[in-house]
């Protein structure tokens, strides 16, 4: 049992990997018990963890509705579309797919999607026309002569915030 603060502390700072007697500590208890006050659960089931590090373990591998594994092509195609919608919004992503942590969908997209989505819009090619690059970034202003303006390169789109 924990004595004091400094001893959950303590608890915390360590980074370990969870044994599987610790893992069936946890699941038997959450499941008596239910789900609460993690620092208190990481207490009174007896694991030298902090409340977090338990919290983290339940909610992203142990708790039985999650989904572990192969994410499907529909679960991808729906995080890139969710992903170009809503951004780097983790949670609002994987609460529209049904047993999927937060952790696991934003890890698969830095681990897999993020540069297969760069990839397709780096080989995505404008429609040929007649116009140079040069000719297309600039314009010949009316008032100035022959002078040339340069046109920004860039236009940046409207940012739209979603309300909670």
């Amino acid at each position: 049992m924990i004595s004091s603060h400094m001893d959950r502390k303590a608890y915390c700072q360590k980074e370990r990997a969870w044994s599987s007697e610790e893992d069936e500590i946890l699941v038997n208890y959450i499941q008596v018990h239910g789900e609460g006050n993690w620092r208190d659960i990481s207490i009174r089931a007896g694991l030298e963890r902090c409340g977090k590090s338990c919290k983290h373990r339940w909610l992203n591998y142990l708790k039985p509705t999650m989904h572990r594994g192969n994410i499907s092509v529909e679960e991808k195609e729906l995080i890139i579309r969710l992903h170009k919608l809503l951004g780097n919004r983790w949670s609002m992503i994987a609460g529209r797919l049904p047993g999927r942590s937060a952790d696991e969908i934003e890890n698969y997209w830095n681990t897999y999607l993020s540069n297969e989505v760069e990839e397709k819009q780096n080989n995505t090619t404008l429609p040929s026309t007649n116009m140079t690059t040069t000719s297309m970034l600039t314009i010949e202003s009316p008032l100035a002569g022959n002078c040339m303006e340069s046109l920004p390169a860039v236009i940046k789109p409207k940012v739209v915030r979603l309300k909670r």
